[in-house]
């Protein structure tokens, strides 16, 4: 036991002496460096404030400065960077110092319209002044500084103590103003979203009550986007419509960018849930709603455009299309998903249009609602004489092509055709259209057809027409074309004189390479199902070459006269075909019916031989009539046995008469006299 007492008693000696030795060694070290030491426990001079944020000797962004007195009236600002400027962006102003105004209160602020500056007034702040500080300056020296920053609060706006932000009128230098809501929500009505390129209307001064003029918003908030080089024009859902007085010229498109992409954002939800909150839009414009004239690359979306409610002038065009005079064309201009219900007609010369192109190229219309006296008019030649009231249109033909109007619904009260093309190539047209006046007896001044075609190439029509008493007008060329679709007249159509699926007109109009696949719902027998009323007149059509016809239930299917143009014009029909139902399978089919003077007539003999199936057999020609030229040929007995007779080689008044049996087995018909008629 003594001996482990005396050993623990060694061991704390040792240790006492190691101590002593190292305060020895180190006791300079600390006495000569003592002030490097001393300097990381910093200690605050008695009395100085302490700031929970943005310490009061850092310059950083927006509020880092610091004003402190100088000698006499002079007072030192430090340099930073501030958020400066209209929008607010990151400004670098310089350091100095500044002299007061003596026995004053002194206000300092950064000045937005000298890049930032400090500057000194011994006026109140204002709106747009960044705050510094309130300086009062005796007669010969400063004697309080204040701070007076709002720390990150933009002026004129305070804090309050929930942390929600309340301002009076925006600050020329913030770019921003807030309504408070009851719910704490906030809407900012003029703070641009540069991200996204979103040009809300409302930003704009749009109010959509229905009373105030909207035009100059809608307008401000297209030119915006297109300096911003494009973006979204947004027009929000409102208590009423947007109220516009004036057409948005839309024809200046060049931008920063060259022609920039504008979408045009409706929030209407299509058709049939339209409510007045939908954002709809009320055209009071006399004209005009939206001229695209001579522009491109600009998408309609979602957007409700009437003229019928609310509006004392009501506009006659929703959108107008056409090529300017520096040969401009509205381009790559599409519509989706929109309405525009413009007012409505019976009588008189004055008419609305829903869309009006002329001389417009690659135009695409998707799944769209146009009511108006004519829901579509595409032309290159401007044959309503359309102008714009904002810039000089082009004249005379105009290229019109690459366009698609496709899942369309056209409503019109029958002033007007449903749809209207006139010298296109390239386009297509597929919907549905209604005409609202089904009146007995109809009356003569409406449109008989749905459809207009005058002079048209490359054409694809798909469409169900309803409430007109026919389906289609065509006039002059028609050539590598399709038309198909559903033919549902009004229930007092039968009351007419004379009703047609399709009507030919023009002695000098080409029919070529044309398949009609027209089905029609029609509950009686019409006169002739493909027609031309110029019977017996120096009209009816020049050519008909390659031209398919889909009878349907119709016994009297096509009566179009041939050759009835100037004799020096070659003239002719080639490859006609043409079916009917199961209970219609030998249709009435006549290209050669009545011009001037008496026809040439006569009979030849059908023999009794066998005819294969599926095949035509040529019988020996008949001498119809000598030095004639252009002559035409009608056969009175067109189905013999089943068996399908008709002209062929046309030559001088000669023809070779032609026998077809179309079915799968073989026939052997008795011999018969088959009359004919030659014309010219």
């Amino acid at each position: 036991m003594v001996r482990i007492m005396n050993y623990e008693f060694k061991i704390m000696n040792w240790m006492k002496f190691a101590w002593v030795v190292l305060a020895i060694v180190v006791a300079p070290f600390i006495t000569h460096n003592s002030k490097v030491l001393l300097a990381q426990q910093p200690q605050a001079a008695a009395g100085t404030p302490l700031y929970s944020v943005n310490a009061k000797y850092v310059n950083g962004v927006a509020p880092g400065y610091w004003p402190t007195a100088g000698s006499g009236l002079n007072l030192n600002v430090s340099g930073g960077t501030a958020f400066c400027g209209n929008p607010p962006a990151p400004v670098s102003y310089p350091g100095g110092s500044l002299m007061l105004t003596a026995s004053a209160t002194n206000y300092i602020y950064l000045d937005p319209a000298n890049n930032c500056a400090p500057a000194a007034s011994t006026s109140a702040f204002t709106a747009g002044e960044i705050p510094i500080a309130k300086v009062v300056a005796g007669a010969s020296s400063i004697t309080s500084v204040t701070d007076a920053r709002t720390w990150f609060t933009p002026q004129p706006c305070s804090t309050g103590g929930s942390g929600a932000v309340d301002c009076s009128a925006a600050g020329t230098n913030q770019d921003i103003a807030f309504t408070p809501t009851g719910t704490g929500a906030t809407v900012v009505t003029n703070l641009v979203d540069k991200g996204g390129q979103v040009f809300n209307v409302k930003a704009y001064g749009a109010k959509g009550d229905g009373t105030t003029d909207d035009s100059p918003a809608f307008q401000a908030a297209y030119n915006a986007a297109v300096t911003a080089g494009g973006g979204t024009v947004l027009i929000p859902p409102s208590s009423a419509c947007y109220l516009l007085n004036t057409g948005i010229n839309m024809t200046t498109p060049t931008g920063p960018t060259g022609r920039p992409h504008v979408l045009i954002q409706g929030t209407a939800p299509g058709y049939g849930g339209l409510t007045a909150s939908s954002g709809q839009i009320c055209g009071n414009t006399g004209n005009v709603v939206f001229d695209v004239s001579g522009s491109a690359n600009i998408t309609f979306l979602d957007l409700w455009v009437t003229s019928q409610t609310g509006v004392t002038n009501p506009s006659l065009i929703g959108i107008l299309a056409a090529r300017n005079s520096s040969n401009d064309g509205a381009d790559n201009i599409k519509i989706i998903d929109s309405v525009f219900a413009m007012v409505l007609h019976t009588s008189g010369t004055t008419y609305s249009y829903g869309a009006y192109l002329y001389g417009a190229e690659m135009n695409y219309y998707t799944r769209d609602t146009f009511t108006a006296d004519y829901p579509l008019v595409v032309t290159a030649n401007n044959v309503m004489s359309v102008s714009s009231p904002f810039i000089t249109i082009g004249t005379g033909l105009q290229s019109e092509t690459q366009g698609a109007f496709t899942d369309m619904e056209f409503d019109t009260s029958g002033l007007g055709y449903a749809a209207y093309f006139e010298g296109t190539s390239d386009m297509t047209l597929t919907g549905h259209s209604w005409n609202f006046n089904q009146t007995s007896p109809y009356p003569s001044t409406l449109k008989q057809y749905a459809i207009n075609l005058t002079s048209n190439l490359n054409l694809f029509v798909k469409w169900r027409q309803e409430g007109f008493p026919s389906f289609l007008y065509n006039k002059l060329a028609l050539i590598n074309s399709r038309i198909q679709g559903d033919d549902a007249p009004f229930p007092n159509a039968s009351s007419l004189s004379t009703v047609h699926g399709v009507e030919f007109d023009d002695a000098s109009s080409v029919i070529s390479h044309v398949n009609f696949a027209i089905r029609d719902d029609y509950p009686f027998t019409t006169t002739n199902f493909y027609f031309d009323s110029s019977v017996g007149s120096l009209t009816g059509v020049a050519i008909l070459d390659d031209v398919n016809f889909s009878c349907g239930h119709q016994s009297n299917c096509v009566q179009v006269p041939v050759g009835n143009y100037d004799p020096g014009f070659a003239t002719y029909w080639h490859a006609l075909r043409w079916s009917g139902e199961s209970n219609n399978q030998y249709p009435v089919i006549e290209t050669g019916v009545g011009t001037t003077g008496n026809p040439v007539t006569g009979t030849f003999s059908l023999p009794a031989n066998s005819y294969a199936a599926n095949a035509c057999t040529a019988l020996p020609t008949v001498a119809a009539a000598t030095s004639v030229n252009s002559s035409f040929v009608k056969i009175y007995s067109s189905a013999w046995y089943n068996l399908l007779i008709v002209p062929d080689a046309v030559a001088d008044g000669n023809f070779t008469p032609k026998v077809c049996n179309m079915t799968t087995s073989p026939i052997t018909p008795a011999s018969g006299t088959i009359r004919w008629s030659v014309e010219q």
